[in-house]
C-alpha cells in the first residue's frame, strides 16, 4: 500500500536549477491564487525558501515536479535561477499520489479537483479505488461519491465552482438529468444562498412537479351564478309558466329550489 513519504532532516536537499525542473502533469490543483503566489513570493525574498520542492529524476539531469507547484510559481516570480529540493526515488503512480496527499495535507482542494485527480489516477495506473481509499485516509464510499460528481458535465462543475457549491450541492444536482436544469438548479442555488436541504427540495420538486390545482368553476361572487340561474326561472314566469322558485343558504352551499306545479285535468 502507498504511503506517503514525509519530508525528513535525513533526505538530502538538491540545489537544483529551475530550467530542469519541468511541471507534473499529474498536478491536482487546477486553480491557483495569484496572490497567494505573490504573497509566497514576498516572504521566500525576506526569509528564503524554507521548504523544499519535492520532484523526481526523469533522466538525462531533467526533473519533474511532485509537489511545491506554489513554491515553484514564487521562485520564478522572483526571477531565482535555482530550487531546493528533494529528489525522491518514485515513479510516475507514485508521484501522482504524493502530489494529490501532499496537496491535501497542506491546503484543501477543490473537492472536483481532487475527483478529477482521483480519477486520472486511476485511469493511468493499475490501482483500484479501494487502495487509492486508503492512500487519501477515506473510506472507499466516500471516495466513490466523490467520483460520481464527475458524472456533471463540465460546464455544470464551472457553475458549481463559480457558485462556491459545497459538495453535497453539487450531490443534489446528480439527480437531474439535463445538463440545462442543472444549469438553472445550481444558479438558483447560488443567487438565492440555498441551503443543502433547500437545494434538494428544489431539486426534488423539479423530478415530481405537483399537479396544477384545477381551477374551481365556482366564482367568488355567487349572486353572478344565482342571476344566470334565476333569469331563465324569471323569463319563464313572465311568460306565464306558474313557476316557484326558493334559495336557501347554508354555511358552505346555497340550494335553490325550483317548483313546477303539474296541471292535472278532473
Amino acid at each position: 500500500m502507498f504511503k506517503p513519504q514525509p519530508q525528513s532532516s535525513r533526505r538530502a536537499v538538491a540545489r537544483l536549477s529551475l530550467g530542469t525542473i519541468r511541471p507534473n502533469p499529474a498536478q491536482p490543483r487546477r486553480q491557483l491564487s495569484a496572490d497567494s503566489v505573490r504573497q509566497l513570493a514576498e516572504s521566500f525574498r525576506r526569509h528564503g525558501q524554507l521548504s523544499p520542492l519535492l520532484v523526481r529524476a526523469c533522466g538525462g539531469g531533467q526533473y519533474e515536479l511532485i509537489a511545491g507547484q506554489r513554491r515553484l510559481l514564487a521562485l520564478r516570480t522572483l526571477g531565482r535561477d535555482t530550487a531546493d529540493a528533494i529528489v525522491l526515488d518514485v515513479g510516475r503512480c507514485d508521484s501522482a499520489l504524493i502530489a494529490l496527499v501532499e496537496n491535501l495535507q497542506r491546503e484543501p482542494l477543490h473537492f472536483l479537483d481532487e475527483a478529477e485527480a482521483c480519477r486520472s489516477l486511476l485511469d493511468a495506473y493499475p490501482i483500484t479505488q479501494e487502495r487509492l481509499a486508503a492512500s487519501l485516509s477515506v473510506s472507499p464510499s466516500a471516495l466513490a461519491n466523490r467520483l460520481r460528481l464527475l458524472k456533471l458535465s463540465p460546464r455544470v462543475r464551472e457553475a458549481v465552482r463559480l457558485g462556491g457549491l459545497t459538495e453535497r450541492h453539487a450531490r443534489a444536482l446528480l439527480a437531474l438529468e439535463d445538463e440545462a436544469v442543472q444549469l438553472e438548479i445550481a444558479r438558483q442555488i447560488a443567487e438565492e444562498k440555498l441551503s443543502v436541504k433547500q437545494a434538494e427540495a428544489r431539486v426534488a420538486q423539479r423530478l415530481h412537479p405537483r399537479p396544477r390545482q384545477q381551477i374551481s368553476p365556482v366564482v367568488r361572487d355567487h349572486r353572478v351564478i344565482l342571476n344566470a340561474v334565476m333569469e331563465p326561472v324569471r323569463e319563464l314566469t313572465r311568460i306565464g309558466i306558474p313557476l316557484k322558485s326558493r334559495v336557501d343558504e347554508h354555511a358552505d352551499r346555497i340550494e335553490v329550489v325550483i317548483t313546477l306545479p303539474l296541471r292535472r285535468d278532473g
